[in-house]
């Protein structure tokens, strides 16, 4: 985390493999859901480093869609594996950002570990080689990172992700175990930010699509502003 002194640290962004520090203008501070104590900070990020996300995407697309698709799989399987071993951490952090109780928050590590197991034998490699762009609310921010990514990378995509900065600290969890467990450089980056990362990664020319998960009010909102720039998106519940 990047280190502040005004207040709870700060969450790094995730590009190229490695954790990317950025100076940004504002924050969104994360508070404990049950007792209200600042946790964290998110920074609200913009085009800038959302540019640099995407280039990271774009040089390791070519090598990950060459890739054998077992290859892929194992390294997805690798991921999952992992999440299991720290899956009381990943739950804390649930617990901290949505309030969920014990039960639910193993309940959504374990779905998010079944997503990463998920064999997607039968999905079509639309993706193979593309950058996308993925972003989801606070409703599951484990689960739907998972449900969103697994299919992209499984056919040979990469990823730029934009968790919701009101949950951010699951899913950057997340991604640096990505590398922990092989992920290549640069095949999962992570943004943080609200709207202006959101109109940022709608508006790059390099991502080929955009996928949205959560709530049914956010997802109309998120569609008609991928609309208004022409850019594809995908949207689950």
């Amino acid at each position: 985390m990047m280190l502040s002194p005004d207040g709870p640290p700060a969450l790094p962004l995730w590009i190229n493999g490695r954790a990317f520090l950025t100076m940004v203008q504002s924050f969104f501070e994360v508070r404990d859901a049950l007792t209200g104590e600042p946790l964290r900070r998110t920074p609200l990020c913009g085009a800038d480093e959302v540019a640099e996300a995407v280039r990271a995407a774009g040089a390791a697309a070519p090598a990950w869609a060459a890739r054998e698709r077992d290859a892929r799989m194992a390294l997805l399987t690798a991921w999952a594996a992992g999440l299991e071993q720290y899956s009381g951490h990943f739950a804390k952090l649930l617990r901290q950002e949505t309030g969920q109780d014990e039960a639910e928050a193993q309940a959504e590590v374990s779905r998010t570990v079944a997503f990463l197991r998920q064999d997607g034998a039968a999905v079509e490699p639309a993706d193979a080689g593309q950058v996308v762009a993925l972003a989801w609310d606070d409703a599951a921010p484990l689960a739907q990172a998972a449900q969103l990514l697994v299919p992209v990378l499984q056919t040979g995509g990469t990823v730029v992700l934009k968790p919701t900065p009101k949950a951010p600290g699951a899913a950057y969890a997340l991604v640096e175990l990505s590398a922990r467990v092989g992920l290549p450089a640069g095949v999962v980056n992570l943004v943080q930010g609200d709207d202006a990362a959101l109109a940022a990664l709608c508006g790059h020319p390099d991502i080929a699509r955009l996928g949205f998960a959560g709530r049914p009010e956010l997802a109309v909102r998120v569609a008609e502003r991928a609309a208004q720039v022409g850019k594809p998106c995908q949207l689950s519940a």
